[in-house]
């Protein structure tokens, strides 16, 4: 059976100040390559402290940095995290219900969201001085366990969101109005053909099982996926040998576990080697 991760369930052994349904939590860990499945019960800003976070939703894929954040609306995800040094990897979450946000964006400017026309999976960006400075304060809260009442938390939850407002106001209003269905599952298969994922990580993001998974993706493409997505995986390896790239660098991403094993599926769907390939490209 597969073991899924539900935030901010499983955040509650770690430091935090919760009021009502919004909680501040400093949080840090081992971290580890692995890479976990998990279930998003709320909208979630999370800060990097300290390591990396690799994270991929239904539309796209990220990796955050120390000093970077990002906000993630409700929904599954497959998420990686780990230090890049002796300290642990952490992070400061903040978790809230989504509707929290789309009251705070009606106050602002209630036509924006029927102007907008793209998906956002999540908002990235670096933290500038202030939100540096905000972060550092809501920590010490955490820290002291210094009380924070209903109206408090609603307070500085929505000075976060007014800073991300101004910021970027399209992204911001986006992710709380077009987050409502999930992508269409050719969508969802296009933006992760070169992130290795399996099936199983597949179907979890696409929300499925993945009997259902393997089934509606026949019926969107006439074609078994894993045959579909080998020969989509070699045809943009062919794009990318034709602007110079070598080999060794595609393998993985065109998932195969050793390069020979690439150079033997190339060659049989194109009766070229991907160094012939490339040379006869690169003249």
């Amino acid at each position: 059976m597969e073991t899924y991760v539900h935030v901010p369930e499983t955040t509650k052994a770690q430091p935090q100040l919760r009021a009502g349904d919004i909680a501040f939590v400093d949080y840090s860990d081992k971290g580890g390559p692995f890479k976990n499945r998990v279930i998003f019960d709320c909208f979630a800003f999370s800060f990097v402290q300290n390591g990396q976070k690799h994270i991929y939703r239904a539309g796209e894929n990220t990796l955050l940095k120390t000093g970077h954040a990002m906000l993630i609306p409700e929904g599954n995800s497959i998420i990686a995290e780990h230090s890049i040094d002796d300290d642990p990897y952490s992070s400061f979450l903040i978790f809230f219900p989504g509707q929290f946000g789309r009251d705070f964006l009606a106050l602002q400017k209630p036509h924006t969201k029927n102007q907008l026309v793209h998906q956002t999976p999540y908002i990235h960006f670096k933290l500038n001085e202030y939100l540096h400075e905000y972060v550092k304060g809501m920590k010490l809260l955490v820290k002291h366990k210094l009380p924070v009442s209903a109206a408090l938390a609603r307070h500085k939850l929505e000075e976060l969101l007014l800073t991300i407002y101004e910021l970027m106001p399209e992204e911001l209003t986006s992710i709380f109005f077009n987050n409502v269905h999930g992508l269409p599952l050719k969508t969802l298969v296009e933006n992760n053909l070169l992130n290795r994922l399996n099936l199983d990580e597949l179907s979890f993001l696409a929300n499925r099982s993945l009997s259902s998974f393997k089934r509606d993706f026949e019926r969107a493409y006439g074609i078994s996926p894993q045959k579909y997505m080998r020969e989509r995986r070699l045809e943009m390896a062919c794009a990318e040998l034709a602007k110079g790239k070598l080999p060794g660098e595609l393998y993985l991403a065109a998932g195969y576990e050793s390069l020979a094993n690439f150079c033997t599926a190339f060659k049989k769907k194109y009766n070229l080697s991907p160094g012939a390939y490339r040379q006869q490209n690169n003249h």
